[in-house]
């Protein structure tokens, strides 16, 4: 082969291996073109990812401020806690009528902070239980149950608080009703069957009496019409107890009739050195249906009670607010060692407060019933009476004290209030 072969061997091989580099290239070219793309697609693909991600978590935190939301409006008490019975959530209901406040909660024992509460942190882990317990003067249904992770495992505690202080109180007040019916039919049957003859002993002795020369005749016949009238007025009174109230409702400004009652007693309150202050809304001025005579009558005597109770001097306290949503009453001033009552919403409550000696324990339950008395010349049918023309009122009247101290509240069902002059319905 000459030397003109070779360098055309040369020449092909070299012009062969430029196309296949070129080809390569173009390959390549086509590969990272296309990976090129690819990436493009993924980069999009992620960046769609990210905005659902994003989307998603805004979501879930959305949704988890609506649920803790929810959790802190609620106007039932929510507590959780773990296995060791330390404080995990604790909402906002809880946390008033527990009495303890949120931002020291966290990682303490419920044991430690609710004593009352400590038999239940302990309970095995498995164990649901309902309980009453007072708690900070308010009574309170509590429900407790495990917390339950997905896998069935108790991972701690969850209790359920329910504030039915207002509801045990009208039970209560029911449950008195019931018992007053019964009675009620029962002494008035003994009162007519006594009355009859005691209207003939009084006659003959009037008759006997007129006859009668004799002084020391006529003295004990004097004492004998005496006792039998001192007996028929009781008997009236236990006749008002036991019939049933019959008010003329009309519409009436309560302020109007308290402010009535306390110029009516001013003198007395003076006259035993009694400090007296009122404690009434001037913006808000509440309207009930109601028998103005009876609802006189009914504050008369509680004031007196007061008074009866406070022989040495003292304060008295008379207020009222409106109950168009469940809170605290009174706001100010409140009676030393009273707890703080939810109000009944579309109620006007009336408060009094006195610094007397209080109401023993075991007589709290009596002091609503016929005949009961702690003075000696007392009938014991003063508070039966006001409970039975509360009662006819479709209201309710309820009583809180301690030592020092005596709380007595009339709820009364709202009819409407004046507000700066307008008026609502």
């Amino acid at each position: 082969m000459n030397e003109t072969e070779i360098n055309r061997e040369y020449y092909l091989f070299l012009q062969k291996s430029f196309q296949e580099f070129n080809e390569s290239t173009v390959r390549l070219q086509n590969a990272f073109n296309s990976l090129e793309r690819k990436f493009e697609d993924i980069n999009r693909e992620l960046e769609l990812k990210n905005i659902e991600l994003e989307k998603t978590l805004a979501e879930k935190d959305e949704m988890q401020n609506y649920l803790r939301n929810i959790l802190q409006s609620l106007t039932t008490g929510v507590i959780v806690t773990n296995l060791e019975g330390q404080i995990e959530t604790l909402n906002n209901c809880a946390e008033q009528l527990m009495g303890v406040h949120k931002a020291g909660a966290a990682g303490r024992s419920l044991a430690e902070m609710v004593p009352e509460l400590a038999h239940y942190t302990a309970l095995q882990q498995k164990t649901a239980m309902e309980t009453k317990l007072r708690i900070n003067g308010r009574i309170l249904e509590i429900l407790t149950s495990p917390m339950l992770s997905v896998s069935g495992s108790s991972t701690g505690r969850v209790f359920i608080l329910r504030d039915i202080t207002r509801m045990e109180k009208l039970e209560e007040m029911a449950k008195r009703t019931e018992k007053f019916d019964a009675m009620g039919e029962l002494a008035a049957k003994i009162a007519h069957e006594i009355r009859n003859p005691l209207g003939s002993i009084e006659l003959f002795a009037s008759l006997l009496l007129k006859k009668s020369a004799s002084g020391e005749d006529r003295e004990k016949l004097s004492h004998v019409i005496t006792a039998v009238r001192s007996m028929d007025n009781r008997i009236s009174n236990l006749l008002m107890f036991t019939r049933k109230q019959k008010p003329l409702m009309r519409e009436l400004r309560l302020s109007a009739i308290l402010a009535e009652v306390i110029s009516f007693v001013d003198g007395i309150i003076r006259q035993q050195d009694i400090d007296l202050a009122t404690d009434f809304d001037p913006d808000n001025i509440a309207y009930v249906r109601g028998d103005a005579e009876m609802l006189k009558q009914v504050f008369l005597n509680i004031i007196l009670n007061s008074l009866q109770a406070m022989q040495g001097g003292g304060s008295l306290k008379i207020g009222s607010r409106i109950a168009e949503a469940p809170g605290e009453f009174p706001s100010e001033g409140q009676a030393p060692g009273l707890p703080d009552l939810p109000g009944l919403p579309g109620m006007i409550e009336v408060g009094f407060w006195d610094s007397g000696e209080g109401i023993s324990p075991e007589n709290m339950k009596k002091i609503f019933d016929p005949f009961f008395s702690t003075r000696e010349e007392g009938a014991g049918l003063g508070l039966a009476i006001v409970h039975n023309i509360i009662d006819s009122h479709k209201g309710s009247i309820d009583v809180e004290s301690r030592s020092g101290s005596t709380f007595f509240r009339i709820s009364l069902p709202l009819v409407r209030v004046e507000r700066s002059g307008r008026k609502k319905k």
